[in-house]
């Protein structure tokens, strides 16, 4: 928890001081929506660096020790974790069916707690986050910003993404050790298994890219802009890259 709220202090310190500066010479910059390349790319470096020596391993690890049905049962659990915040947005953005149809599934794959699909015959619930609600609500997305360990965001999205974390639905079953131990852990196991479900994909873009820096930018504003336009009929932004159609860039 002692690393969650050190790193939910930097998303503050960076969200807020990115829609407060703007002195960055003009003829760096290679895209409107980043006014911070500058100091983004430095960030991404230092991302970059942690990957290769912690994240790509451990990846590596995981997809050649876990079999792939606990790989299922684990991605089943990580997606379980997420639906309660799925509920929240839905009902904000007025999408009350798919609200019930996500507290639905909440509620019955608790018993397994998420491990295990009990309802995967029917129709899963779509994806709906606070960068989503924000948008529905016409807050403007703000300049791109790439925050340590958790990489590139809209200003609107790393804000949402506090708010996720301020607005805990999971502080209601505080007193149950085994739901309180299951959340706890979900961040870093989300990120392995995000990180190991893309393998192939992030190593590609980190090993074959001109500009590594710029792919990925590419790749969040493809996948959130799809996301955002299927909801508010927002055009997609013109760099999207369609090399990263596939990209899964939910951690």
């Amino acid at each position: 928890m002692i690393l969650n709220h050190f790193f939910l202090t930097i998303a503050v310190f960076l969200a807020f001081s990115s829609t407060s500066c703007s002195s960055v010479d003009e003829d760096l910059i290679s895209n409107k929506k980043d006014p911070f390349e500058n100091t983004n790319r430095k960030i991404f470096a230092f991302n970059d660096n942690l990957d290769t020596v912690i994240l790509e391993p451990i990846a590596a690890g995981y997809n050649k020790v876990i079999p792939s049905h606990a790989k299922t049962a684990i991605n089943n659990h990580v997606y379980w974790v997420g639906l309660p915040n799925n509920t929240i947005n839905s009902a904000l953005q007025r999408k009350w069916e798919n609200a019930a149809i996500s507290s639905l599934h909440f509620t019955v794959n608790a018993l397994t707690l998420g491990f295990v699909n009990l309802m995967k015959e029917d129709e899963p619930p779509h994806q709906q986050d606070f960068g989503q609600t924000l948008a529905f609500y016409g807050i403007s997305e703000g300049p791109y910003v790439v925050l340590p360990v958790t990489g590139g965001k809209t200003s609107r999205h790393t804000i949402a993404e506090v708010i996720n974390f301020v607005i805990n639905p999971y502080s209601a079953f505080r007193e149950d050790k085994t739901i309180d131990q299951a959340t706890s852990f979900q961040p870093v196991l989300s990120t392995i298994s995000w990180r190991a479900r893309n393998f192939e994909l992030v190593n590609d873009l980190k090993y074959n890219s001109l500009d590594a820096y710029v792919r990925a930018r590419s790749a969040y504003y493809q996948n959130r802009f799809k996301k955002i336009q299927s909801d508010n009929n927002i055009n997609a932004p013109s760099e999207a890259d369609s090399l990263f159609d596939n990209l899964d860039t939910e951690g």
